[in-house]
């Protein structure tokens, strides 16, 4: 394990030093099957002028990085279209990450300010309030003033975009509120991980878009920025190469890891009956 290991790593890293000159690019992840790149903007598209977003931004350190491209080009998205945005989370780590965000956004200027609904705790219970009161005290400006005139409610959204981590995601939306608010829709973006459990609400009509993989998120930001767009204010595509090194790496610390517990758990190993007899 020590001898070969070291020599995957340097192999791979020349491979992706080298792979830009001979593919004219980098390593492209964007699926070539657009269909659901293309529901993200159709329903985006099919907004309401002015319209209300609610941004439930419930995604966590460890896996925010594969969809944050995606979250930022849609978030972009809906600001060019003028769309005014509203955030709020249900669990701590989404709550740092729209912080983060709506700091971004107001650090570049781009649209209307956006709503800070906060930090809401008790997850399902705490997401059956906000149906009907989602605005915290003393809330003001002119979202919070819409949001006012249409109730308070989660119903004054013209849509909701679920922006998933590991312990709190859109399957945790859809069945909190969306039973609720069925006339609202639902765009969901997660990690990977979570499209198993996903793609049977967007064939329901539950989710009207869903990005919950790689290749659909590169599509997604492919289709906001342009093939050939550098890094801009959603971070570009996703790197194929950075995270297949990312990957690797973690499959070798693993690998080492299991080497040296092999001995630990054979002298841990309680000998078969018929041996101790023999002993």
């Amino acid at each position: 394990m020590a001898l070969w290991w070291p020599v995957l790593l340097l192999a791979l890293s020349l491979a992706i030093l080298i792979g830009p000159a001979l593919t004219e690019g980098t390593l492209q992840l964007a699926n070539p099957d657009r269909t659901r790149a293309a529901g993200v903007q159709a329903a985006f598209d099919a907004l309401p002028d002015d319209a209300l977003v609610l941004v439930a931004l419930d995604a966590d350190l460890g896996t925010y990085p594969e969809i944050r491209p995606a979250v930022r080009a849609a978030l972009d998205e809906l600001l060019s279209a003028g769309a005014s945005l509203a955030f709020v989370s249900v669990s701590v780590e989404g709550r740092a990450i729209g912080v983060a965000e709506q700091a971004r956004l107001r650090a570049a200027g781009a649209g209307e300010e956006p709503l800070d609904l906060g930090f809401v705790t008790g997850v399902e219970a705490g997401l059956v309030l906000l149906v009907g009161d989602a605005l915290p005290a003393g809330a003001s400006g002119a979202i919070a003033d819409a949001v006012a005139e249409e109730g308070g409610g989660l119903a004054a959204f013209d849509m909701m975009l679920l922006v998933g981590g590991s312990d709190v995601g859109p399957r945790t939306w859809v069945e909190q509120v969306g039973t609720r608010l069925p006339e609202v829709p639902m765009v969901a973006i997660a990690p990977t991980f979570a499209e198993p459990e996903l793609a049977p609400y967007l064939r329901t009509g539950q989710l009207v878009a869903l990005l919950a993989t790689v290749r659909d998120d590169a599509a997604f930001v492919e289709s906001v920025v342009g093939p050939e767009a550098g890094p801009t204010s959603t971070g570009g595509p996703p790197s194929a190469a950075a995270m297949l090194l990312g990957m690797l790496v973690a499959v070798v610390v693993l690998g080492r890891a299991l080497v040296q517990a092999l001995p630990r758990l054979r002298r841990s190993t309680p000998r078969p009956a018929a041996e101790d007899d023999e002993a």
